[in-house]
């Protein structure tokens, strides 16, 4: 069975209660719409919309955002959306389309974690492949490096996939001596590898060839920082199209997955946080 399959039946088996952001002024507000409606027709959420308007007729023809599937307006829904998950009404939630620079710093604050630790969880010939860090801010010390993969492991252990860390640097292993920057990213690395392996990982130092790393099945790509891992997120995702189920925030201690604005469906992500759920 393929990644996504197993991901599909996971989510059919748990039909998590799933809280779902949505900004109705945003274009992108009918595709979350009819992801969410999908996602409930196919049986794998229990949806509940936290929106900061009214829905349009234009958006929801059907009528379905408080009807078929239940919705909650307010103005600061970026606040509900984190309570609901605080406080344990629903399973999971996803970001939506709602706005990232007011959800994160709520999740943040309201779960005392200064590091979310998001990983995208992809789909890559086949088979689930995770990629860490994705957040601009976040995977800039050694030790966040060493938590994100921690977190990793267990994530693997949740998706039922092994575990095979491969740590990503500024250049092949033999480019030392090509330039400082080189020089320093390529340490760290190395520094990075002999840490996690002395914690048991079994991770491999692939240097720069990110193809390598995933020819030879490494499942838990981990990027030298969160502006490397964003990169490469958008140019797999948003370039080459590989698929994304989104980035599970692994440190809180609920389940939430962000997503960006620019997916064409969040039909992913809404299945990941159901199957996330599963019990």
């Amino acid at each position: 069975m393929s990644g996504s399959l197993a991901l599909h039946s996971m989510a059919t088996s748990s039909k998590a209660r799933v809280a779902v952001g949505l900004d109705p002024a945003q274009a992108s507000a009918e595709k979350v719409l009819n992801s969410t409606l999908f996602a409930c027709r196919e049986r794998y959420i229990q949806p509940v919309l936290v929106s900061s308007g009214r829905v349009s007729r234009a958006i929801d023809p059907e009528g379905v955002a408080g009807s078929e599937i239940p919705m909650i307006i307010d103005e600061s829904a970026e606040g509900s959306l984190v309570s609901l998950l605080k406080e344990g009404v629903v399973e999971a939630a996803i970001r939506g389309n709602l706005s990232s620079k007011k959800v994160v710093p709520l999740l943040r604050s309201e779960f005392s974690c200064p590091n979310l630790c998001r990983t995208s969880v992809l789909e890559i010939g086949g088979r689930l492949v995770m990629l860490a860090p994705v957040g601009i801010d976040e995977g800039e010390t050694r030790d966040d490096l060493i938590k994100m993969a921690s977190n990793g492991r267990k994530v693997a252990g949740m998706l039922g996939i092994p575990y095979q860390p491969a740590v990503l640097s500024g250049g092949r292993l033999e480019d030392r001596g090509r330039s400082p920057k080189v020089d320093r990213m390529l340490s760290e690395a190395e520094s990075l590898t002999g840490a996690l392996n002395a914690l048991g990982h079994g991770a491999r130092n692939y240097g720069i060839e990110i193809e390598r790393a995933v020819d030879e099945g490494a499942t838990l790509l981990m990027a030298p920082d969160g502006i490397f891992g964003n990169v490469i997120f958008r140019s797999l995702v948003l370039v080459a199209n590989i698929e994304s189920f989104g980035a599970y925030a692994t440190a809180l201690p609920r389940i939430f997955i962000d997503t960006s604005r620019a997916k064409e469906s969040y039909l992913l992500p809404l299945i990941l946080a159901s199957a996330l759920s599963k019990k």
